[in-house]
């Protein structure tokens, strides 16, 4: 069997070669394509598509499925397969790198969708196809293979936009207001060529957030501001650079970032790793298979215990995808062979077993994704076979439909845009450490959030009341509540919508649980964090009714501004409402229906309603809204 090989040229071309297959994938049982894929977009004849976002731009509940191409198009399908109206863009300039996804424009609904062009062009536009107000802006050259990031990087409460750009012989670092104006302080230049994408997070912890970028020699770091961070920058010493971000994480739980590149010189490759002050972090940097790297060295859990580091080499033939702990030594089990590594990895839980794989494509036409275990065996019924090669690129995953398991998201050499569904395997988002390229939709390079700390559930009658300290990270959109009955989990999200506040009220219609809680973070770039501390309690109390209380019902319910306890005619009975710490709030005495008019002298929440009739007692829960 043959296939052809495909390599990246440092212009972001492609170079191609037809090569004999040692193995044949292609009587594999793969995942299946969900109805109305896959999609094929135009490619230009010498450079391909790279990237695909998930997002819910129109705020219908549904991830759309984003990708722009090198025939100067950019896509947007609802999860059927069907474009979206105003979609898709055409007629624009080389479109080779993924796409970032954020509210740019608080005035206007949906997300907004900011693409790069090769030649001089960022574009933005509103969900349903629309230019933003301000843009697009020319900017010159930015080359191939490099993303707008988004960030607000000073606390105003509206975006900023990022992006590297190429230009021979010293490249620049721009950042945009979200009217398209320029960012005071910036542009700043490079020593060289600026040939990845930036990455931004606060490094240091001085709640000011750091722009990092990488020129071919050195890598930068510079306040919101475009001032020149102490120590920085910082020259690679092997003089090459590649087209991977660089990617931020704390890898020693020491409260500050380290700064991760990938970088290569004269057939060998490297990943190299900085603390905040541009020392060089402990055993670090470490030597891995040339020729030339392109592979972003994300950052996951694989171990249940510290960060892994997942690099990657080059070579034909070998083991080229490693996996380091933090302190530099390989996982057992690893590195593991990719035919021609230049894709990135991302990491998530593929099997519902509770621990994360690493999931990566190669580069053969047609190609193959691979699956691996943190051990680094190959997951069952992987690899799955593509119509081509992955490149410079990495796959995304999510919850596509809302239906509760995974949907995989991936566009290749020949602009195929596949999108797999691995019915009934449960997506979870705490196990999901690195999604998609770049690690979100705003595209920061930033391992982020961090998990929750100090859930503590306080006792209440017959209800949980967690609360939690708030997260630090400026970018928090909200958190989950997860529980199960089991310690350990598996859990299930208890909320339909994210929860603003660091308090929660769980109030299950059920007998008494013994329930086990959680709590996540979520960043507004889509990202979810591991799970907080367990804390469990007795959640649940049976609404019951005896004979001569039957039937009560309580009108409305949620209600506002006044609710009818509705009991049997010429029946006498006594109300005493609760609230769930288990104070009498009001009580009420009469024959057939009561009426309670709090408006609003009580807060909204969820109360207890005790029902007496004789030696006869009931119980229910109302909810009063705001």
């Amino acid at each position: 069997m043959t296939a052809t090989r495909y390599t990246t040229n440092l212009d972001g071309s492609i170079h191609r070669e037809q090569i004999i297959l040692e193995h044949d994938i292609t009587g594999r049982t793969p995942p299946q394509q969900m109805p109305g894929w896959p999609k094929t977009m135009g490619t230009h004849p010498n450079y391909k598509p790279s990237g695909v976002s998930l997002a819910d731009i129109n705020g219908d509940g549904y991830l759309e499925i984003i990708a722009s191409s090198t025939d100067g198009s950019c896509h947007v399908w609802d999860y059927q397969g069907n474009e979206l109206t105003g979609w898709p863009k055409t007629g624009l300039e080389v479109l080779q790198a993924k796409v970032a996804v954020g509210d740019l424009d608080l005035s206007y609904p949906g997300l907004e969708i900011i693409a790069a062009g090769r030649t001089n062009t960022l574009y933005a536009w509103h969900s349903d196809g629309t230019n933003v107000s301000g843009w697009p802006q020319s900017v010159g050259e930015t080359g191939g293979l490099k993303s707008p990031v988004l960030f607000d990087i000073d606390g105003d409460d509206t975006l900023e936009v990022i992006l590297g750009q190429r230009l021979y012989p010293s490249g620049r670092v721009l950042v945009f207001r979200h009217d398209g104006s320029t960012y005071p302080g910036w542009p700043q230049s490079l020593d060289y060529m600026c040939v990845a994408t930036p990455s931004v997070a606060d490094v240091d912890a001085d709640s000011i957030m750091e722009i990092c970028a990488v020129s071919y020699y050195s890598v930068y770091l510079w306040d919101k501001d475009g001032n020149t961070k102490p120590g920085w920058p910082r020259l690679n010493v092997a003089g090459g650079m590649s087209y991977a971000q660089p990617v931020l994480a704390d890898l020693d739980d020491d409260g500050d970032i380290e700064v991760l590149h990938s970088y290569y010189s004269s057939g060998q490759n490297y990943v190299g790793i900085y603390d905040h002050d541009a020392a060089n972090f402990p055993s670090w940097p470490q030597t891995y298979p040339g020729p030339q790297t392109y592979t972003t060295p994300v950052t996951a859990d694989i171990d249940g215990n510290n960060l892994e580091i997942f690099g990657g080499g080059h070579i034909i033939g070998g083991p080229n995808l490693s996996a380091r702990h933090h302190t530099g030594v390989l996982v057992s089990g690893w590195p593991v062979t990719v035919e021609m590594l230049e894709c990135s990895p991302i990491v998530f839980d593929l099997d519902a077993d509770g621990d994360r794989e690493v999931l990566v494509g190669d580069n053969l036409s047609p190609g193959s994704f691979y699956a691996y275990h943190g051990n680094g065996t190959i997951v069952t019924d992987w690899p799955i076979p593509t119509t081509a090669a992955t490149m410079v690129n990495s796959a995304a995953v999510g919850d596509i439909d809302q239906d509760g398991d995974i949907e995989i998201a991936l566009v290749v050499l020949d602009g195929t845009v596949n999108l797999w569904t691995l019915d009934s395997i449960p997506y979870r988002g705490y196990l999901t450490d690195w999604g998609t390229f770049f690690h979100d939709t705003w595209n920061t390079g930033w391992l982020h959030p961090a998990p929750p700390q100090n859930l503590v559930i306080t006792e209440v009658p017959h209800w949980a009341w967690l609360s939690w300290d708030a997260n630090p990270e400026p970018d928090i959109a909200g958190y989950n509540i997860y529980r199960s009955q089991t310690s350990g989990g598996p859990y299930v999200k208890v909320n339909d919508t994210l929860i603003t506040v660091t308090q929660y009220y769980d109030t299950p219609d059920t007998q008494s649980i013994y329930y086990y809680y959680c709590v996540t973070a979520q960043i507004k770039a889509m990202a979810e964090s591991r799970l907080s501390n367990e804390d469990s309690t007795w959640v649940g109390i049976a609404e019951r009714t005896s004979a001569n209380l039957s039937p009560v019902t309580v009108l409305p319910n949620p209600f506002t501004e006044h609710v009818v306890f509705n009991a049997p005619s010429n029946a006498h009975q006594t109300v005493k409402i609760y609230d769930v710490k288990g104070s009498l709030i009001h009580g009420l005495e009469g024959i057939g229906p009561l009426s309670w008019k709090p408006k609003n002298t009580i807060p909204a929440g969820v109360y207890i309603v005790k029902f007496c009739s004789g030696n006869k007692t009931g119980f229910h829960k109302i909810i009063k809204l705001d």
